[in-house]
């Protein structure tokens, strides 16, 4: 067999195989890419739900402070607030 032949031919399967692995490695990202979005999804939609929870507790915290009878219990409350912003 031509040397050369055998060099052309090893060279082409070569690439095929190179062509293969980066197809493979591309349906690898993705995938990959699509996981990730999943996740950022629920995680965005996980902060919006304890965005809003968190609201309602401030919210609770704000009418239970109208019926406060120690001034103390008062500017625990406030200052808790003021260290969560």
């Amino acid at each position: 067999m031509n040397p050369q032949y055998e060099a052309h031919a090893r060279l082409c399967k070569s690439i095929g195989d190179m062509a293969k692995e980066n197809e493979d490695l591309k349906q690898h990202v993705t995938e990959l890419e699509n996981r990730l979005r999943a996740l950022w999804d629920k995680y965005d939609g996980d902060c919006k739900h304890y965005m809003e929870r968190i609201q309602r507790l401030e919210e609770a915290g704000d009418r239970m402070r109208l019926f406060c009878a120690d001034p103390d219990d008062c500017f625990a409350w406030d200052k808790a607030k003021e260290a969560k912003m």
